[in-house]
């Protein structure tokens, strides 16, 4: 049984994909901060192939504990991730900070402090979220599409540093969904969104658990250094 660590399990994107993977016969680690409730409901339905932990990464920057008492594991999928919106010029030096910390800073030190394990055991996949905002230009996202532009960079650099070792490293660009940060819009500008999509509605989050599994598998070990979009054609 493949054991997966899902970051930002408890989010409305890392839900959806947390019922997924157990579906689909993995055990997962799941790790959330907020609403971590609704991941011990979903334990106690797979009380043998899952385990909760609450962490705010926010206050961690030392994962070694972590690391340790989650244990030998076969991939990473990291959704977690904060919004953040404001203009270029008036945004603090501390918001800039935090996002970057929590989006990309975290995500980047705890698939480190995996690396050497999956190196080790010759097999590892590694997803990252990155977002269609970091490939697109939105008003008052310069802190959140940084990160997640970041997040591409890395993603193509790990992917040629570790795939000797059997570890593909991918990542998932959604588009606006139906779950995650999208619930903390307005609906004036939820209007907006809508009008910029082609099917002028947002996307099913099913779609994007269906690809987190399609990258685990491990017939899918030519894909690798990826971003894949799944947005329903916003381009």
């Amino acid at each position: 049984m493949r054991k997966i660590v899902l970051t930002g399990a408890s989010g409305g994107l890392g839900l959806v994909i947390a019922q997924n993977l157990l579906n689909e016969g993995y055990f997962v680690h799941l790790i959330g901060n907020k609403n971590t409730s609704k991941l011990q409901l979903i334990h106690s339905k797979f009380l043998a192939t899952s385990k909760v932990y609450s962490v705010d990464f926010s206050k961690t920057s030392d994962f070694t504990e972590l690391v340790n008492e989650i244990g030998q594991i076969d991939g990473l999928v990291h959704t977690l991730g904060v919004s953040s919106a404001d203009m270029s010029w008036k945004i603090t030096s501390e918001e800039w900070n935090r996002v970057m910390h929590l989006n990309l800073t975290v995500p980047f030190q705890l698939t480190q402090a995996f690396t050497p394990q999956l190196r080790a055991n010759k097999f590892g996949r590694i997803i990252f979220f990155s977002s269609i905002v970091a490939q697109k230009g939105f008003i008052g996202t310069s802190a959140y599409a940084t990160s997640k532009s970041a997040l591409i960079g890395l993603t193509r650099t790990l992917a040629v540093e570790l795939i000797n070792s059997g570890i593909t490293v991918n990542c998932i660009a959604p588009g606006y969904m139906d779950k995650g940060m999208i619930e903390e819009v307005t609906d004036e500008y939820l209007k907006e969104i809508l009008g910029l999509i082609p099917s002028k509605k947002l996307g099913d989050s099913t779609n994007i658990a269906h690809t987190v599994s399609y990258l685990l598998n491990e017939k899918a070990s030519y894909i690798n250094g990826q971003v894949l979009n799944v947005n329903g054609g916003l381009n």
